[in-house]
Order: C-alpha cells, then sequence, then structure tokens
C-alpha cells in the first residue's frame, strides 16, 4: 500500500452518513484533514490532542479510543500507537460503524503508518509507484477523490441493528449475539464489513432463517425486507 491510498481510503470515510470532518495524523504531520472549521482551529484541535495523549502516555495509559460528547456533536478518536484518526460526527451517525472503519483502516494501513514521519513535511512527496500524493485543494476536488475511492465498509452496522431490533422479538439479546457471531463464523466470515451488498442481504436472510417456528419465520423475513427497502439498502 501506498500513501496514496491511505489518503483515498480516509478520504472515503466521510462518506459515512453522519460524518461532518475526518483527520488523520501522526504527531505533528497531518496526512490528511477535512474538517467544517478553519485550518487553525483544525490544527488547535490537534494540538490538543496531540498534548492529551501525551499526558497519557506518560504516566503508562495506552488510549485505544475516545469518546467526547458536545452539543453540537461528538468527537471520536482511534489511536494506534503515535497515529491519531479523528472523527467529527453529527447526530445522525454511527459512532460504532466509524469506529469499526476506522479500526480496518488503521489495521490495514499499519506499517505503512509506522513508517511515517511525525514531522511536517517529511513524508515522502511521491509514492513507491511514482504516483504524486493527492492535495485537496478546494472541497470539489475531495468530491471528485471520494466518488473515486474504494468505499472501507459497507452497511453490517445498520443492517445488524436492524436485524437486532426484528430478532429481538423472539430470542433474547444474548442468545442474538452467539447466533450473529456463530453464523458469520460458519460462514467463514470475520469481517462483516468488508461484504458487498448483496452478500450483506444474503446474510441477514440467513439470520432471519434460523428461527424455527415456520409462521414466525415468514413474518420476520417479509419484515425484514420491508426495512431494508425503507432504508433502502
Amino acid at each position: 500500500m501506498t500513501l496514496n491510498s491511505l489518503i483515498a481510503a480516509v478520504a472515503a470515510l466521510q462518506r459515512l452518513e453522519g460524518v461532518a470532518g475526518v483527520m488523520l495524523f501522526k504527531g505533528r504531520n497531518t496526512v490528511h484533514k477535512q474538517m467544517p472549521f478553519s485550518e487553525g482551529r483544525a490544527l488547535d484541535l490537534q494540538d490538543g490532542l496531540s498534548q492529551m495523549l501525551d499526558g497519557y502516555r506518560q504516566v503508562r495509559r495506552k488510549m485505544r479510543q475516545i469518546y467526547l460528547e458536545f452539543d453540537g456533536g461528538v468527537l471520536l478518536v482511534l489511536v494506534q500507537d503515535t497515529a491519531v484518526l479523528v472523527f467529527l460526527l453529527t447526530a445522525r451517525a454511527d459512532a460504532d460503524l466509524a469506529a469499526s472503519a476506522a479500526t480496518v483502516l488503521l489495521n490495514d494501513h499499519a506499517p505503512l503508518l509506522a513508517q511515517l514521519s511525525t514531522e511536517p513535511g517529511a513524508s515522502t512527496s511521491r509514492s513507491n509507484d511514482g504516483i504524486e500524493e493527492l492535495v485537496f485543494t478546494s472541497p470539489r476536488r475531495l468530491q471528485e477523490m471520494t466518488e473515486k475511492a474504494e468505499p472501507v465498509v459497507n452497511n453490517w452496522g445498520q443492517v445488524r441493528k436492524l436485524i437486532e431490533g426484528i430478532l429481538g422479538k423472539v430470542m433474547g439479546r444474548a442468545q442474538l449475539t452467539m447466533m450473529i457471531d456463530r453464523t458469520l463464523t460458519k460462514r467463514g466470515t470475520p469481517d462483516p464489513y468488508r461484504l458487498p451488498p448483496a452478500e450483506i442481504r444474503k446474510l441477514a436472510a440467513a439470520l432471519i432463517d434460523q428461527v424455527p417456528n415456520t409462521a414466525k419465520r415468514q413474518a420476520l423475513k417479509s419484515e425484514l425486507e420491508t426495512v431494508l427497502a425503507e432504508h433502502q439498502i
């Protein structure tokens, strides 16, 4: 993977519903930043988070995820070693989905992140394949880039919540969680967030099919189709 692919992946995170801004940095090196406020405020936020994380490191407290709720939204921070991925979320966002997407991204790009400098401007200006790094000079340029970028995750987080709401009518929460985890293992799906949309629908149907009562199963399948259609899934 190259720095180009990392920037494209971070930019694609902003396509998740309710994500108002996203920023990835390592030390004083800003890898990608698209926030809905001025450059100065974004840098102040970066400095403030860096100071907070340094404080935790000094007392040997390793932080992996920070959730800060304010009147105007939520600040979600994911930390991997010295790399920090920041979300600014609105009320429409699914914080669990954003956290899962960020975790996938950080894990997939861990070797590259480890190589990046913590100093600004010290990263290589060109990737190994000779392609110039992308510089976002306008919201339009970012939009063009995100339209071309591969989605990092699908809508499994939203679908799972819908399924839990439907199956919760016929089974307990613990039983439901075990059934979903067992089904994912049986189908050889360690990361459902990587499934294409068609496979997500098949997985949802497979979960409903495990309801033993025929009448209840048919009613729940009809409800599932209705709910998926309402949410355009």
